[in-house]
């Protein structure tokens, strides 16, 4: 007997009508392209307190030299001055025949100062901590970091000697190896309170 084209192969059973409305497969639906996350809002600037400028992320403003770490008023040392007090250095050597400037200079180190910034009212400030650089790490500025910077300079022409001109902080490459900085202290705001180096309280 030939099998009726019309009716489907097999035994029937699973072309019995379901018991009741038809379960739909569901199929998940096609995910959508997921935008890039945008990116993260860009952190204001630090607003200078000297000037009101937008000062970066800079260790000093670049409009008025205020460094930004230390109590408003306390300026990078100008290139002019820098320079001056290197010629103020070499007097003091000759007018204390070496010996006098050599003890001035071992007494004032705690204040992170050399004698001719001291009466330039300059000093030298150790940039991690916020605060004067003491005794030791005047002595490593001075002594070993120049040291090596002066051989570097008798074979490049001098070049290192200048290096504060372009730097953006005014560091000579000795300050970078110390991490200080040389600020301006008119008013001498940065003086030391106790032996451990802890920065007096600011003056209003």
């Amino acid at each position: 007997m030939t099998k009726n084209h019309d009716e489907p192969w097999g035994t029937g059973a699973e072309h019995q009508a379901p018991a009741g409305p038809r379960q739909w497969e569901q199929r998940p639906e096609h995910p959508h392209p997921v935008a890039p996350a945008a990116p993260a809002a860009l952190q204001p600037l630090v607003e200078c307190p000297t000037c009101g400028k937008a000062a970066g992320d800079e260790l000093s403003c670049q409009f008025c030299g205020q460094v930004l770490f230390l109590p408003r008023g306390i300026t990078l040392s100008t290139a002019g001055l820098r320079f001056g007090g290197y010629l103020l250095e070499g007097v003091l050597i000759i007018c204390t025949l070496v010996i006098g400037w050599l003890v001035w200079t071992l007494i004032v180190f705690q204040y992170g100062q050399t004698p001719g910034k001291q009466l330039l009212h300059m000093r030298v400030v150790h940039i991690p901590q916020a605060r004067t650089a003491g005794w030791w790490r005047m002595a490593f500025r001075e002594i070993v970091a120049k040291t090596i910077v002066g051989f570097l300079a008798a074979v490049t022409f001098a070049i290192p000697y200048f290096w504060l001109l372009w730097d953006r902080n005014r560091q000579e490459l000795w300050d970078k190896m110390a991490t200080t900085l040389v600020v301006s202290d008119r008013e001498d705001r940065l003086r030391l309170t106790s032996s451990d180096g802890r920065v007096g309280t600011p003056q209003p």
